[in-house]
C-alpha cells in the first residue's frame, strides 16, 4: 500500500456531504463511524498525519488506510456505509 503523506483535497460539495454525514452520525452517536469522516476532514484541513491519528485515537496506519481507500474508492466508500 502506497503510504499517502500528502493531504487531500476535498470539493466544496463533497466538504458539505461530509459534514452533512458527520453530523448524522454524532446525532446517531455513532462515534466509531465518525472517526474516518473527521480525519478526511482534518486531512483537507491541512492538518499533520501524526497529529490527526493521535487525536482521533487511531494509529498511524490507520489512517493511512482511511486516506488510501478514500483516494481509490472516493467519498462514497464512506458515506453509503449505512446502518
Amino acid at each position: 500500500m502506497p503510504y499517502p503523506h500528502t493531504f487531500i483535497t476535498l470539493t466544496p460539495e463533497e466538504r458539505e456531504r461530509l459534514k452533512a454525514e458527520l453530523l448524522r452520525l454524532v446525532t446517531l452517536k455513532k462515534w466509531k463511524k465518525r472517526k474516518p469522516l473527521q480525519a478526511l476532514y482534518l486531512s483537507d484541513q491541512k492538518k499533520i498525519f501524526r497529529d490527526i491519528a493521535n487525536s482521533l485515537g487511531v494509529s498511524y496506519t490507520t489512517l493511512r488506510r482511511w486516506i488510501y481507500k478514500y483516494r481509490k474508492n472516493g467519498l462514497d466508500a464512506f458515506i453509503l456505509q449505512r446502518d
